[in-house]
């Protein structure tokens, strides 16, 4: 199996969602408008979507000649998974260690600042600033960056698996429109 589509294009992949955090970062989304940036990254979902489909499309297309099996989807969308989830790695450690280094700080304090707004009793705000803090470490947030990158694509790539299987036929002609 050759997969050397896969691994270019999971680095594709991963440098997209490195360009995404750099255009967060220029409109203010790790700085101003830190509130909104939970919302908008969502927004992200869309480089896998549409470069999962369009792998996997090209590999069903021109590769295996029009038809991928389940199994053969399957194969793709793992070493994908794998390439685009230790690729968006390095890009991730790029931005925080070198591109903006006081990102987790920002963002840490933003959340405690969330926590002390709430007003929560002494307690629950310490044990809940504790975890804050554990969570900002920038091991744990490429930790965490990981498993949710890798979870996200998987479903991704599952999901157009079961959509993609078979290539529409070009000679087929639409059924005549119901008259009543």
């Amino acid at each position: 199996m050759q997969t050397t589509l896969e691994i270019r294009n999971g680095i594709l992949l991963a440098f997209l969602g490195f360009l995404w955090l750099l255009i967060e970062k220029a409109v203010g989304l790790h700085s101003t408008y830190l509130n909104l940036r939970e919302f908008v990254f969502w927004l992200i979902i869309f480089i896998p979507l549409t470069g999962f489909y369009y792998t996997l499309k090209y590999k069903r297309d021109k590769d295996l000649g029009g038809s991928i099996s389940f199994m053969q989807c399957l194969r793709s969308t793992i070493v994908l998974v794998a390439i685009s989830s230790v690729a968006t790695l390095f890009f991730v450690w790029l931005y925080v260690a070198l591109v903006n280094p006081n990102y987790l700080a920002i963002r840490m304090n933003h959340e405690l600042n969330i926590i002390k707004a709430a007003q929560l009793n002494l307690e629950s705000e310490l044990l809940k600033e504790t975890e804050i803090k554990a969570g900002f470490g920038t091991m744990n947030y490429l930790l965490q960056y990981f498993v949710s990158t890798f979870i996200v694509c998987s479903v991704v790539g599952l999901a157009i698996c079961i959509l993609i299987r078979k290539k529409p036929l070009e000679n087929s002609t639409p059924p005549p429109p119901v008259v009543h």
